[in-house]
């Protein structure tokens, strides 16, 4: 490999800054449509008609110590169209989340196969028709809604591999952190958006109200796959534009060489490595706390607080701004400390990660003692979900410090098996709120989080590992290789401390 060039110019108008536009929308589209519907099913459902069924052994009790808002409005039941019950409804919501599970491995294979930028238009083309097609589906049958939304997942499912094979042609190594940090904070600033715009959708009159959330959102979404067809090139080598300064720039700061001799998987010590059996349950646990806030948290907000449709959009958009805080945060006193040898990565990672479990299972423990204090109990739910911002630096990227060789196995693999929590949390929330829609049993589904996500945060504080593995290195060299302590102390894994470059939403 050559010796490094200088960046050509220093100019925002860049081609590889379109593809990092581009490819940061994509985020946006991924928690925008899975929020997006977690909102919309608050609307959509009846509850007046769900809660008025005359099941011998159902209960409902929500909240109504205070049903009225600051000016004095009585609250309103929402009147929506569907009685879909609870379980119907935990079954719309992680149908979507089934879908992704099913092409997280099998994207970044087709993305190599047959480029990002094919995966990544057919992926997001798929998921945007499915959006669009929800009210639809919804109006003819709970179950079409649940196959379309299967679609929606499934196509999602390719855009985050195929963005790490698009990442890897056009990003020089130099800018990867920052360039992937921008690109990844799309999965924030899509929940933020889709917030506060999906709350006041449902809440207004346009388009029928909230099928306009669907309409809207997968229309933006059709928009920018007409956009990636049209400016969005497989590599720098195939831009017919790109100037030869950023041509050169960009293909003197890659590792071209990596894949040239990529050495076998190591599977068997893999899947009997202790330190990796603590990583996929943490990650597990991650992103079940992303499933709470994704799809779970609107319906307790919406039926047991009985907050607004706009209020709940809200409530549940204000997480992602303090989480990216605490993502960037986490992220630069992790560099630092690291930097400055106070305190080693793998002690780092284990800290970062236990604290993002203590301040969920605090929160959502203030949650359980707070009861029908609506706003108490609002506001303490914003701060547990925060607290997932320091999984980033924490779990979500043990897998490079781990094994910088086989990252990616490790990555796809606990995204995977962790992807099942985002599939199984809405169904199972769905299921005990069946019969028995009450605060106590969501007090029952709270103490179980608390319990998954401390237990998760002390297993990987004992078992758990940044250290580098030594199956981590080719059978041909030193297989009782150890970790330098350079490389413990941090001062040669300093790409990985930046923040978001491997942190994984919904």
């Amino acid at each position: 490999m050559g010796a490094k060039v200088p960046e050509p110019e220093n100019s925002i108008f860049q081609c590889r800054y379109l593809v990092v536009l581009l490819d940061f929308f994509v985020f946006c589209e991924i928690n925008a449509y899975a929020l997006g519907t977690s909102i919309s099913v608050v609307a959509m459902v009846n509850n007046t008609a769900v809660n008025s069924q005359t099941h011998s052994n159902t209960t409902v009790t929500s909240c109504s110590i205070n049903t009225t808002d600051s000016d004095g409005h009585q609250f309103q039941e929402n009147d929506g169209e569907f009685d879909w019950s609870p379980a119907i409804q935990g079954y719309v919501l992680g149908a979507g989340f089934l879908g992704y599970v099913v092409t997280q491995m099998p994207g970044g294979l087709l993305a190599q196969t047959y480029g990002a930028k094919t995966t990544l238009v057919c992926g997001l083309f798929l998921s945007s028709i499915a959006h669009v097609l929800s009210p639809f589906a919804a109006w003819t049958s709970s179950y079409l809604m649940m196959a379309v939304q299967f679609l929606r997942g499934f196509g999602q499912g390719f855009l985050p591999s195929a963005h790490c094979v698009l990442s890897a042609n056009w990003f020089p190594s130099p800018e990867r952190g920052l360039l992937n940090s921008l690109v990844l904070s799309g999965y924030s600033i899509g929940s933020l958006l889709t917030g506060f715009s999906a709350g006041a959708l449902c809440s207004s009159t346009f388009l029928g109200g909230w099928p306009s959330v669907f309409f809207i959102h997968g229309g933006l979404g059709l928009i920018l796959c007409l956009c990636f067809q049209l400016f969005l090139f497989e590599s720098p080598k195939c831009h017919p534009r790109i100037k030869d300064a950023e041509l050169n720039y960009i293909l003197q700061n890659q590792e071209m060489d990596l894949s040239e001799k990529r050495p076998p998987i190591p599977w068997k010590k893999i899947f009997t490595s202790g330190p990796v059996h603590a990583m996929v349950y943490a990650v597990f646990a991650t992103y079940w706390i992303g499933a709470h806030f994704l799809s779970v948290q609107p319906i307790f907000l919406g039926t047991i607080l009985r907050f607004s449709i706009q209020e709940t959009g809200i409530f549940t958009s204000l997480p992602f701004i303090f989480q990216s805080v605490f993502v960037y945060g986490g992220g630069w006193v992790s560099s630092w400390l690291n930097k400055h040898n106070y305190v080693g990565v793998d002690k780092v990672r284990k800290g970062c990660n236990f604290l993002c479990c203590l301040g969920y299972s605090l929160g959502l423990l203030g949650v359980y003692f707070s009861g029908c204090d609506r706003w108490t109990s609002a506001v303490l739910s914003v701060v547990a979900m925060s607290f997932n911002g320091f999984s980033s630096t924490g779990c979500m990227i043990t897998p490079v410090d781990m094994s910088p060789t086989f990252a990616g196995t490790l990555m796809g693999l606990a995204n995977t098996i962790a992807c099942v929590a985002a599939f199984t949390f809405p169904v199972l929330v769905g299921i005990m709120t069946n019969e028995e829609q009450t605060l106590e049993q969501w007090n029952k589904i709270f103490m179980m989080c608390i319990t998954l996500i401390m237990s998760s945060g002390i297993i990987f504080c004992v078992f758990g590992s940044a250290d580098v593995q030594s199956w981590n290195y080719p059978e041909n060299e030193e297989t009782d290789k150890k970790p330098t302590e350079e490389n413990k102390m941090g001062e040669t894994v300093e790409t990985t401390d930046k923040p978001m470059d491997a942190v994984v939403h919904l």
